[in-house]
């Protein structure tokens, strides 16, 4: 049986622990687009779902978020201790605020201009999660030769 040395412990972290590594933090990385995609779904949805004029006036205001705490806080500085209360991005709030036309059609434009949005948000975080595997895996195979480095036992000396 072979002998348990820190060469060969530190080879089996490099081939067992890194990979795993990698997973995990990809992992948390791969859902975020979908996930705000379905959540802007939903809020622009709900415009269009309201019973009645007031409520879709509401429901309208409510896709940029409490703009008046938002302003109170960047007067005030906080601007970082702001919670992001926006249902959707700005620019596709401002489409169904701002447009002119009906409210059926601004919406589906919001959609459109969101769903654009989300596919770069996606190309990005897959980019992103190359890099890290990419990194990941050439700092593993650092790691793996700097323990599996020269031997020390002098079997190689002359």
């Amino acid at each position: 049986m072979a002998k348990l040395s820190p060469a060969r412990l530190g080879f089996m972290l490099c081939a067992f622990l890194l990979p795993g590594l990698i997973g995990t933090f990809a992992s948390f990385s791969i859902p975020a687009p979908l996930v705000d995609e379905i959540r802007q779904e939903q809020a622009l949805q709900a415009v269009l779902d309201a019973p009645n004029a007031q409520a879709q006036a509401a429901a309208i205001a409510a896709l940029s978020g409490n703009e008046a705490q938002t302003a109170m806080a960047t007067q005030a500085g906080m601007t970082q201790d702001v919670p992001d209360t926006a249902l959707v991005d700005p620019d596709t709030a401002a489409i169904v605020q701002n447009g002119t036309g009906p409210v059926a059609e601004r919406v589906a434009a919001a959609a459109r201009n969101m769903r654009v949005e989300v596919l770069a948000q996606a190309r990005s975080e897959a980019y992103r999660i190359r890099l890290m595997v990419i990194t990941f895996t050439i700092l593993g195979a650092i790691f793996a030769v700097f323990l599996m480095g020269p031997d020390s036992d002098g079997a190689n000396k002359k």
